[in-house]
């Protein structure tokens, strides 16, 4: 059936028929309203051919619904809460005005394609960009434009604001709704926008009629290919397969109905359906919220009979039992491991609570956020209480109850000014890792906002989980409470609540709404901002060292954008300059007693981040305590105790180090020891006893230090001469900055060799003793003399610095001289004319996990034995590039092969210590 002319089904619909008896002027206005920009809507199928109707007709449809939605006395001419004039305009004008901006308005067209930057050229007319600033700018523009033509339109000039406000509303989520507080008044009388918008969202949400498709349009999208024009596809054949068989029954019920010949339809159709119900609910809300009730729809779920002719459709592909998922959120599987983490998740639910009620809260408010537990040893219960912003039924079924849904995921919770720390809605159910019940009160503030006397008396609900018994329903008994949630849960028998205490204390940080601690009365206050690191962080127990070596504590603190860090060192003073020698054969680490822990959070919670490179070991030497203001960004891990690596994860990473590096530059100025030697003899004191790792690849490492702190970064290098003696070589000390100016060759020497004696007996040659330096230091002279090196020539000392250098070369390679009883010992080459400071390394095939674990370096050399392999230590190999073994490795890293690629390294290894097997034979 084709639609009408809009005026003729403006005038059959009852709301229009209502205003015209009550008030003529109106009824005027509202007709001159929808001649005027039917028109326009007409236009909107020139933009988007492939979209269902958007026009009058629509908006007539919309009117439909409203119509079946509304409380009969809304349209009764003598009923005391009949709609007045000003309110029938408003939900006429909305229902029909609503996508106005969907097209281009009269005279618009130059100017508009002007600022997008687009032509008048063939198929202008459904350019994506045109059809992207359409969508997302519809409501915005439709509001405008009425604005400018009102007096034309027939607008009331009083009513342009709010009508322009319900239209903008069927583009807001329901939480964003729900704060729409604009004071309306009209015909003496106040207007309840936000409950006009949420009757008018209403019917628009449930518009399926079957004139929704437009004519042709099928035909069109069976001949296109293109993604959008399948998704077109079903969402036009979802409308085909409901048609008008959408219906409100005498109790509010919504009932559906439909035909479906394919699969992928009613799948869209049902999710379809889903969506709604849950917008039911919020406008449903924010409905009994209003001084009076309106609509008579309900908000329980749809009654649905959706038929599949090609089969049986079972709509659940994969089936949860509700349960066992519960068992599992709640089992060792994922907290038990710490009984912290529940007050740690009830807390950080509590903090969002308040951070959410105080971004939307009105001065008039005057609200100051707070969070409190409260542990009860003699009642074995534990109560977390907070002032925030509580939750509706809705929100407690729709969110808190169920498992997996988080209100953070409502496309209007999050908005430009403000990002929520929830994330899965799982976590409340950690508490049971502790608790066998839970009871909650809550009460929500968004009814009481701008009116605090209120709100501490607020009509709330209170309602009770328990893992023993999981039922089918939930009772929430009504009860008057301040705004703001509190849970207190029941202990299971074999908690300990002095440990859930304790861990609770370790996972708290420094959250930005204050939290308080109390145990049986007594209070202790979680710090707002990040605490200084104690002398108890870095000493332990044993701070009696302080007088017996004469350690002293080095504390700073400092922030960039929204990282903020505090950092401890310990160290001692020795002729005026820093140590981190205990003694001058061991560190300080010896005498603090191994590596200190960090404490790392966002938003004050605990969560692990583990900075970039720094320019010491610093946790064998002092700590450090890092929070990150805000969660926008972040993504956890299921439980929220790791961070997924991302943009905001590592950018807090690279702060944490710019941090720490700042701090320790004010350490080496307060110290007298901001000169290369020193710098580099701390960085190697920091790394004794097990810190010198440098038989692995550093990746980016020089580059993020050339780039962040090459002052921090310092070498110690010996020249070289054809004719020095090793009493005449003496070291010099320089930083990052001012080797880059150097030429040359570095050599290292950082492969260890054992040679067995008898039975299980070894002897090495220390690859970190003084002995090797010298060693290779007569090697290098030796090649110099024979023409083999040329000048100028270093060596430095087996280090991750010089692991560092040999990455940044492209072309770094190996060296061999022979060395009784060693045999041939492998010098490492790097050339510094090569070095990279700005790009990652070349010729590396890859880092590999596997049999054999490390990084593969494609190089030119020469190995005793030819053969095409040589180790760098543990974790590192070279590759001869020219060689099949290279071929074979390269063909197997490009296939993704990568259990077959370290197998065949792990072979390797094997052939080193003189086992060859067969299956490699081939390839040396």
């Amino acid at each position: 059936m084709q639609p009408r002319d809009p005026i003729s089904e403006l005038h059959d619909t009852r709301l229009y028929q209502l205003l015209f008896t009550i008030d003529r002027e109106y009824a005027d206005r509202i007709t001159r309203f929808v001649n005027g920009i039917a028109p326009i809507l007409a236009n909107t199928q020139r933009h988007f051919p492939y979209y269902t109707r958007h026009d009058a007709h629509h908006g007539f449809r919309v009117v439909r619904r409203i119509e079946q939605v509304l409380d009969p006395s809304c349209l009764e001419l003598v009923a005391q809460d009949r709609l007045n004039p000003a309110e029938l305009f408003l939900l006429i004008g909305a229902a029909y005005a609503h996508d106005l901006g969907m097209t281009i308005f009269p005279g618009e067209t130059d100017e508009l394609l002007g600022s997008l930057h687009l032509k008048q050229a063939t198929g202008w007319e459904i350019s994506p960009v045109l059809q992207t600033y359409l969508r997302r700018e519809h409501s915005k523009r439709g509001g405008e434009y009425i604005r400018l033509n009102a007096e034309a339109l027939g607008v009331p000039v009083n009513l342009v604001s709010a009508l322009d406000t319900m239209m903008r509303s069927h583009n807001l989520a329901i939480s964003e709704l729900g704060f729409l507080d604009a004071v309306h008044a009209a015909i003496e009388r106040p207007l309840d926008v936000r409950q006009l918008a949420a009757i008018v969202c209403t019917g628009d949400a449930l518009e399926f009629s079957d004139t929704r498709v437009m004519d042709g349009v099928l035909d069109h999208l069976k001949i296109d290919p293109s993604d959008s024009a399948r998704v077109s596809y079903r969402e036009n054949m979802k409308h085909i397969g409901i048609g008008d068989s959408l219906a409100i029954s005498d109790d509010g019920r919504v009932i559906v109905a439909g035909a479906f010949a394919e699969a992928e339809v009613l799948a869209l159709a049902h999710r379809t359906l889903d969506q709604m119900e849950e917008w039911i609910q919020g406008y449903c809300d924010i409905d009994q919220r209003s001084r009076r009730r309106r609509l008579r729809i309900s908000a329980e779920p749809f009654l649905r009979n959706l038929s599949f002719a090609g089969g049986r459709f079972e709509r659940l592909g994969v089936r949860l039992n509700k349960r066992s998922v519960i068992d599992l959120i709640a089992s060792n599987a994922v907290w038990k491991t710490n009984t912290g983490i529940a007050i740690r998740e009830l807390v950080q639910n509590a903090v969002e609570a308040c951070r959410y009620r105080a971004h939307h809260a009105a001065p008039a408010d005057r609200y100051a956020p707070t969070v409190r537990v409260e542990f009860d040893r003699a009642q074995r219960t534990v109560r977390v209480i907070d002032n925030g912003c509580g939750m509706s039924e809705r929100t407690v079924l729709n969110n808190f109850l169920t498992v997996g849904s988080s209100r953070s995921k409502e496309a209007g919770y999050v908005d430009a000014e403000y990002a929520p720390i929830a994330r899965f809605g799982i976590g409340f159910w950690s508490v049971f890792v502790i608790a066998r019940e839970a009871r909650i009160e809550t009460a929500e503030f968004e009814p009481y906002r701008g009116r605090p006397e209120s709100a501490a008396h607020a009509s709330g609900i209170a309602f009770e989980v328990s893992l023993g018994e999981l039922k089918d329903y939930t009772v929430f008994k009504p009860i008057i409470r301040p705004c703001g949630t509190m849970v207190n849960l029941t202990l299971s028998d074999d908690t300990a609540i002095d440990e859930v205490y304790a861990r609770a204390l370790t996972m708290l940080h420094c959250p930005e709404i204050p939290v308080t601690l109390v145990l049986d009365g007594e209070e202790s206050t979680i710090a707002r901002a990040v605490p200084a690191v104690s002398d108890a962080d870095i000493l332990g127990n044993r701070s009696r060292i302080k007088d017996e070596l004469g350690v002293q504590l080095f504390h700073w603190q400092g922030s960039i954008g929204e990282s903020e860090l505090s950092l401890g060192l310990a160290y001692r003073m020795v002729d005026g300059k820093a140590t981190f020698l205990a003694d001058p054969t061991s560190s300080l680490m010896t005498a603090l007693g191994g590596i200190r822990s960090p404490s790392t959070s966002v938003c004050g919670f605990s969560v692990p981040v583990r900075p970039k490179a720094l320019c010491l070991d610093l946790l064998r030497v002092g700590s450090f305590r890092a929070n990150h203001s805000t969660p926008r960004g972040f993504e956890f891990g299921l439980d929220r105790q790791q961070l997924l690596q991302n943009k905001a994860s590592q950018r807090f990473a690279r702060d944490i180090a710019g941090l720490i590096h700042a701090g320790y530059r004010a350490f080496l100025d307060a110290t007298n020891s901001r000169d290369p030697a020193t710098i580099a003899a701390l960085r190697e004191q920091s790394e004794m006893h097990g810190g010198n790792v440098f038989d692995t690849f550093t990746g980016s490492e020089l580059v993020d230090a050339a780039k962040h702190y090459p002052d921090l970064l310092c070498f110690r290098l010996f020249p070289v001469t054809p004719d020095s003696t090793l009493d005449q070589i003496k070291p010099v000390h320089i930083n990052l900055t001012e080797l880059r100016r150097l030429t040359g060759t570095i050599f290292t020497l950082q492969t260890r060799v054992d040679l067995r004696l008898q039975g299980a007996r070894f002897i090495s040659f220390d690859t970190e003793s003084q002995q090797a330096v010298w060693t290779v230091c007569e090697a290098v002279r030796n090649w110099m003399n024979t023409g083999k090196v040329s000048s100028p020539a270093y060596v430095i000392e087996a280090n991750r610095a010089a692991s560092m250098l040999f990455d940044a070369d492209p072309e770094s390679s190996v060296e061999f001289f022979s060395q009784h009883p060693f045999g041939h010992l492998c010098v490492q080459a790097i050339n510094l004319e090569r070095l990279s400071f700005d790009a990652a390394a070349a010729n590396v095939l890859g880092e590999v996990r596997g049999r054999w674990t490390g990084a593969i370096y494609l190089r030119t050399f020469t190995a005793p034995g030819k053969k095409p392999y040589v180790f760098l230590g543990r974790h590192r190999i070279l590759i001869e590039r020219s060689s099949r073994l290279a071929q074979h490795l390269g063909e197997l890293h490009s296939s993704g092969k990568e259990m077959r690629l370290t197998d065949t390294l792990a072979l390797l290894k094997e052939d080193e210590q003189g086992f060859t097997a067969e299956s490699i034979k081939n390839l040396l």
